[in-house]
């Protein structure tokens, strides 16, 4: 729904505004109308509409630029309604969608409420959009960092930086590629739920990222990942199949 007020210093104009928006916009809910300066600033600074329909004169002393004058920062459209042809020009500078002038046209009035809509929608799309976006970068970025408790501290890890996890009973080893060592006070299983993509658990004690194997191993019977860093890490043999599956070997 687009939110808007009348301001108008005439009834009949406004009820005409009223029926039209009724029968024809019906997207359109008029949260309010004024016929003086004071209360039309009051109005729409308490209800805060998306669109105005503005008189230009609204007594002997204030016109509808004073109202726009003096209501708190808002982005509201505008569309002026009046018996005065010669304050067009400046009413385009207040983020006017139309100048309309009395007695009312029907079609030009329903024309430019229908612009208003779309424009409106479009920004809510876009806004909707952008927020989206963030909420997947924020999303993305936090997949790619882990937080890791350790007796002391809680640190902050990238994952790509992670070579390796290493199980120690209700410990896990971290390796990471600048050759730090960190040991986390929870057990490798809490990591492996957090941390997917190219890791592969290749054993109950290690859990790997395939992205720092060198080459698959063999020796004296048994498989080993050797990583770049020279580690020789033990497949399980239970585990051995599987993993070729991941790596797209088999």
């Amino acid at each position: 729904m687009i939110g808007a007020v009348i301001i108008d210093d005439e009834v009949e104009n406004i009820k005409l505004i009223e029926r039209l928006m009724k029968k024809e916009c019906s997207t359109v809910n008029i949260l309010g109308v004024s016929n003086t300066k004071s209360g039309a600033v009051e109005l729409i600074n308490k209800v805060r509409p998306n669109l105005i329909f503005m008189d230009v004169n609204l007594d002997a002393f204030y016109t509808g630029f004073d109202v726009l004058e003096q209501i708190e920062p808002l982005d509201a459209k505008v569309i002026f309604v009046t018996s005065y042809d010669e304050f067009a020009i400046k009413a385009f500078g207040y983020n006017t969608i139309a100048y309309i002038v009395k007695p009312i046209n029907k079609t030009d009035l329903v024309m430019a409420v229908n612009k208003t809509i779309t424009e409106l929608e479009h920004k809510i799309y876009t806004k909707e959009a952008q927020l989206v976006s963030l909420r997947e970068s924020i999303n993305y970025d936090m997949r790619q960092i882990i937080a890791v408790t350790t007796i002391n501290d809680i640190e902050l890890i990238k994952v790509d930086n992670i070579i390796y996890l290493s199980s120690d009973s209700r410990y896990t080893h971290f390796y990471l590629k600048d050759g730090k060592h960190i040991i986390s006070s929870r057990n490798l299983g809490k990591y492996e739920s957090l941390i997917s993509g190219n890791f592969f658990r290749i054993h109950a004690k290690y859990y790997v990222n395939v992205n720092y194997l060198h080459k698959i191993h063999k020796e004296m019977g048994s498989w080993y990942c050797e990583m770049e860093t020279g580690e020789l890490l033990t497949i399980s043999q239970r585990k051995y199949a599987d993993f070729l599956k991941f790596l797209r070997l088999k």
